[in-house]
């Protein structure tokens, strides 16, 4: 079987969610044998040396991502003259579909895989309904985005599939490292964490809001801004005018096991955002076992329930996050309870293994449904 991704980047240090799942599954499939033919811009960093896997790189670095529907076109004609090709596998297909549909005109044998993280992603104006009933199969990370796509389209359940992320088998809960505690000086401190890109989406400006009120109340909560992003000057500022700077602390994106440790210097895993597809770091945090408080809202409820491994809040109502934190940081053992909660559920519902066995059972369907 061999299958075809267009990738608009599959960096191994990424930290966007939909990179890292592709990355993941498509070394999954191919450590099952299946042969991926992946087309990528030019000098896009990806893993080399991976069995099964075979790069072609287009002769361009940048461009816009809309482009890439037109950019693609003669790359899939190009891959499937070498070895005919059975599953193209579309990531984000709002920039790949274009391509896709006219190279399944020419070749309607091949069936395409679409796979969606976020419900936007499967808008395409007044022609959504039927691009979106044109995938051969769509499988998305959420329970969430599958029942809209179901409402919206019409698209038959039996063609969509939720397959989960996945947690790196590295990350486990651990003692605080006492390097680090002295380095970032956490001694006796309440420890909260952030992780992601400092953006508007990722909603990190708010946190200082909530920090302020609970500051009021103990003044030994710190939080901690793990990442990177455009916002980081923005947010250092807010906490000036706040009187927090004492109480904030950065650390650039860590990747591969060194996670491990910083996951587990915080107490209570923080994800304020407004918009998102099934979030990477909430897992992580929940497979280091930490109890999570996050927006109720997108595919917030597949990973928290509301009061057993965390808590669900209302988007940007200061005081719901500031109550409900303030429950757990007065109750250490409610906190250690949830911590629990959290690393059971992420160990049974949220692994590659299972996500890559899921992914298998698709395209192997697919293949034999080939007419």
């Amino acid at each position: 079987m061999i299958i075809c991704s267009p990738q608009l980047g599959l960096n191994p240090q990424s930290v966007l969610g939909g990179e890292v799942f592709d990355r993941e599954i498509l070394l999954g499939l191919a450590k099952h044998g299946i042969k991926i033919k992946i087309i990528l811009p030019k000098n896009s960093p990806h893993d080399g040396n991976v069995k099964n896997w075979q790069i072609t790189e287009i002769p361009l670095a940048h461009f816009p991502a809309i482009l890439f529907n037109f950019i693609l076109i003669p790359y899939l004609f190009i891959v499937n003259k070498k070895n005919k090709i059975d599953i193209i596998r579309l990531h984000q297909p709002q920039f790949t579909c274009i391509a896709a549909l006219i190279f399944k005109t020419f070749n309607p044998r091949v069936k395409i895989l679409a796979t969606y993280h976020k419900y936007e992603e499967t808008k395409f104006g007044p022609f959504s309904k039927i691009i979106n009933n044109s995938w051969d199969h769509i499988i998305c990370d959420s329970e969430n985005v599958k029942k809209k796509i179901v409402k919206s389209y019409q698209v038959p359940e039996d063609r969509i599939t939720v397959v989960h992320n996945g947690i790196p088998n590295f990350l486990k809960p651990q003692k605080k490292d006492n390097t680090l505690i002295r380095k970032y000086k956490l001694a006796n401190k309440i420890t909260l964490l952030f992780m992601g890109l400092f953006v508007k989406r990722k909603n990190p400006l708010f946190l200082l809001d909530v920090l302020s009120s609970l500051v009021k109340r103990n003044n030994k909560v710190v939080l901690i801004f793990w990442g990177k992003g455009p916002l980081k000057k923005a947010i250092t500022e807010k906490a000036k005018r706040l009187n927090l700077s004492n109480n904030i602390l950065f650390i650039n994106p860590i990747f591969g096991p060194n996670k491990n440790k910083i996951h587990n210097l915080a107490d209570i895993f923080l994800h304020p955002s407004l918009d998102e597809g099934f979030a990477l770091a909430p897992l992580e945090a929940m497979a280091c076992g930490k109890p999570i408080v996050m927006t109720n809202g997108y595919s917030s409820k597949e990973a928290v329930r509301d009061g057993i491994n965390g808590y669900l809040c209302s988007k940007n109502n200061l005081k719901d996050w500031t109550e409900k934190l303030s429950a757990l940081i007065k109750n250490p053992h409610f906190e250690r309870k949830m911590g629990n909660a959290s690393l059971k559920k992420a160990k049974k519902e949220f692994n590659w293994r299972l996500a890559i066995k899921k992914h298998v059972d698709v395209v192997k369907s697919l293949k034999l449904n080939d007419n």
